[in-house]
């Protein structure tokens, strides 16, 4: 019995050290480790010995089968690094690599720090909020009840508070990151100037001019003895920083429930420069957002004195200002995964 595990030990370790792949070493291991492999059916005739060299045999079992499979893990080890050596000698390095495509700035992230540098320079800081919101911050600090007409001009997203303590009704994702107007007012003493970018969200048919999703930024100012004339020299600066010097501006009187007296803007197209097109609808102007002077009931609503304070605010939206900057027809552009749309701005 001896002689044949010796055998056994002798004609292993000679195919592993012939071995000159991954396979072959497989094959070896099977052929005498496996289940029908020769040692292992070599070891169920143990029980056939007598009783004293059954001991004896056991143990020489026992350390030939050590010996086989360290010498098969320092093969496996050798042969694997023989491998790598062979596949960088195989490698032309003079061949040109293929280089990876590397990322750059969205339009929307540029055209959202663009606009937060111009109005760092006026003194206003940046502040983030949350985009699930309640309705009070979203709607009734706004000056926005619950039976209010513009709420149905903002196709909300409720959310289901089923199971929770929330009512039916009170969760939603933000329609205007003017939400955030509530929540910094009333934890905030006047004088202060804010600016406030961000996603919002809106039940909206996706078109070429639409999307349930979108970018906005919202910017407010409350002082003593702000008027009209300071909102609009502050988005007259603002259009032609970011749009160019040659840019003209104008406001026309508008309702929103949350300002009063309220005003949209108007820049001069972009596409045509003012001459009238497609785009602009032949008219020259092109809006880009609503403002107006802070409602009284908003600043009452967040514990700030009307008769003392008094402020501005405006909203537009981002993903509106990078399709006129970067003269786009489509929306939906700016949500294309694509590089080579992105890669284009």
């Amino acid at each position: 019995m001896e002689d044949t595990l010796i055998n056994i030990k002798n004609t292993a370790l000679s195919f592993i050290w012939e071995a000159e792949d991954r396979k072959s070493l497989e094959e070896t291991k099977i052929q005498f480790l496996g289940r029908s492999g020769k040692l292992t059916l070599a070891l169920k005739e143990l029980p056939k010995l007598p009783i004293e060299k059954r001991v004896e045999v056991g143990r020489l079992a026992n350390e030939i089968k050590k010996t086989i499979e360290e010498a098969m893990e320092e093969k496996m080890s050798q042969v694997a690094s023989e491998s790598v050596v062979k596949k960088r000698e195989s490698i032309d390095k003079s061949v040109p690599a293929i280089m990876p495509k590397i990322g750059h700035m969205h339009p929307i992230s540029q055209v959202m720090y663009e606009t937060i540098e111009i109005f760092k320079s006026l003194g206003f800081q940046v502040a983030d909020g949350p985009e699930i919101e309640s309705d009070h911050y979203n709607f009734e600090v706004l000056n926005i009840p619950k039976d209010h007409p513009s709420r149905d001009t903002q196709q909300t997203l409720f959310l289901d508070s089923a199971g929770t303590s929330y009512s039916p009704g009170e969760m939603l994702l933000r329609t205007q990151t003017s939400n955030m107007q509530g929540r910094i007012m009333e934890k905030t003493k006047p004088p202060f100037r804010v600016l406030v970018p961000g996603k919002v969200f809106r039940y909206e048919q996706v078109d070429a001019s639409h999307g349930f999703e979108f970018w906005q930024v919202e910017g407010f100012m409350v002082d003593k003895n702000v008027s009209m004339s300071n909102l609009f020299a502050t988005l007259d600066y603002f259009f032609k920083q970011f749009f160019g010097e040659k840019t003209k501006v104008k406001f026309v009187c508008h309702n929103f429930p949350f300002v009063e007296p309220g005003a949209e803007a108007y820049i001069s197209c972009v596409v045509c420069k003012g001459k009238g097109c497609s785009f602009c609808k032949q008219t020259g102007w092109v809006e880009i957002l609503g403002a107006g002077m802070i409602h009284p009931n908003v600043l009452r609503a967040v514990g700030i004195n009307p008769d003392e304070w008094s402020g501005f605010a405006f909203g537009t939206g981002l993903s509106r200002m990078a399709t006129l900057k970067f003269e786009m027809d489509d929306l939906r552009l700016l949500t294309n995964p694509d590089l080579r749309v992105l890669e284009q701005f």
